[in-house]
């Protein structure tokens, strides 16, 4: 494991663990998409799926890692 990997791992456990520990009811989340910023409210359960989502994507991004079937 290279440094950027493990500093991959610090940051996605650091989000997940926060992730968790926060309790409020909405979030405000931030796309950026073709040059576009985009700001949403969401709720407790999509915010965490999106972090989630977020994390995996992360580790897909700098790990190889074996499909799940």
């Amino acid at each position: 494991m290279n440094q950027t990997q493990l500093e991959i791992l610090n940051l996605v456990s650091y989000q997940l663990k926060m992730s968790a520990m926060q309790t409020e009811d909405s979030y405000e989340h931030t796309v950026y998409e073709n040059g576009k910023e985009t700001t949403y409210e969401i709720n407790r359960e999509q915010h965490l799926e999106e972090i989630m989502k977020w994390a995996v994507q992360e580790l897909n991004n700098n790990f190889e890692l074996e499909e799940i079937k």
